[in-house]
């Protein structure tokens, strides 16, 4: 008789993120354009997602500005919540018209964030994978093209709160802000999103808060952007 011993730290599970490739272009630039560019950042470089059922939430900030992103899946997944390496939504941003729809056909290509991970996390095991993968068709032997990297294995700092404090402040008046910053946020609209209305809000102690801009397709919010706002004499 042979005996297979299987270490429980080689268990995974995949959580595969069902999307169209138009809103996988869509997420990865819009993390891209607020995440952090220098090393020095760390864990702000990278992207935060939670996903449950058929939404997913996803953030990205590098302290002056954050982008939210809120995505309907194609298929429902079990709650996650991981750090998405910056890698993995550059390389999703630049081929993400490897496959394009072929007129009058039936069949769309399809993008896939995959998420592997371990049954048993801790410290001391691998934090486990993201792969982008995008489909001819959402079949597993359809043409495909993919890229694996490992996951982040740092939290990322809490964001969640900044967004639900802005939107219970008090509105202000026009408080000056990064310009590029404000460009950036237009990789947050989408074909069917309406243009946004800056929403400048009052900080503590006097100070001026965040700008707040909110993207919706009708009644759907699809997307927000905080924009902090740069310093005057008056803050120094």
């Amino acid at each position: 008789m042979t005996t297979t011993t299987i270490d429980a730290a080689d268990l995974t599970v995949a959580h595969e993120l069902k999307m169209g490739t138009l809103d996988m272009g869509w997420l990865s630039k819009g993390l891209l354009a607020a995440a952090a560019k220098d090393e020095v950042y760390g864990v702000r470089c990278h992207a935060h997602i939670v996903a449950d059922q058929f939404t997913a939430v996803a953030t990205a900030t590098d302290a002056y500005r954050l982008h939210q992103m809120h995505l309907n899946l194609h298929a429902p997944v079990d709650p996650i919540d991981v750090v998405v390496p910056r890698e993995a939504l550059a390389w999703a941003a630049k081929n993400v018209r490897t496959f394009t729809p072929k007129k009058d056909s039936l069949i769309e290509p399809v993008a896939i964030l995959l998420i592997t991970l371990p049954v048993i996390q801790d410290k001391t095991t691998h934090p486990g994978w993201a792969s982008v993968i995008y489909r001819e068709w959402d079949d597993e032997t359809a043409p495909s093209a993919r890229f694996d990297v490992p996951l982040v294995k740092e939290n990322y700092p809490p964001t969640e709160r900044l967004i639900d404090i802005a939107r219970t402040a008090e509105t202000s008046g026009p408080a000056p802000i990064v310009l590029d910053h404000l460009a950036d946020a237009r990789a947050l609209q989408t074909p069917h999103t309406t243009h946004p209305v800056i929403q400048y809000t009052a900080g503590t102690g006097g100070k001026q808060g965040p700008a707040l801009l909110d993207f919706w397709e009708g009644s759907v919010l699809r997307a927000t952007a905080l924009i902090q706002p740069t310093r005057t004499e008056e803050d120094e």
